[in-house]
């Protein structure tokens, strides 16, 4: 499957949006295959506003039956790079 984005790219930017979104969470922090909820301790508060803060940053709009599915920060940056590379639905 062809991507114009950079799967690590997109797993450094997604750290650093978690550091930055979550308290008391540094980037050394977060592993790639980490349980967000299990390994880094992201309640169901922290998530939504993690999900909001990829919205924004991507400019993506996050269903949040996928939100609930995505419990890795690499199944994030997989469902990122989808998203980014080819945007569902929208009006241009």
């Amino acid at each position: 499957m062809p991507s114009n984005v950079d799967e690590r790219q997109l797993l450094d930017e997604l750290r650093d949006l978690l550091a930055a979104t979550v308290e008391d969470l540094t980037v050394e922090e977060i592993d790639p295959d980490a349980s967000l909820q299990d390994d880094l301790g992201v309640d169901s508060l922290a998530r939504l506003e993690l999900v909001a803060a990829i919205e924004d940053r991507w400019q993506i709009e996050v269903p949040q039956e996928q939100a609930e599915q995505l419990m890795t920060v690499r199944q994030i940056a997989a469902h990122l790079a989808e998203a980014v590379v080819a945007p569902t639905g929208g009006t241009a």
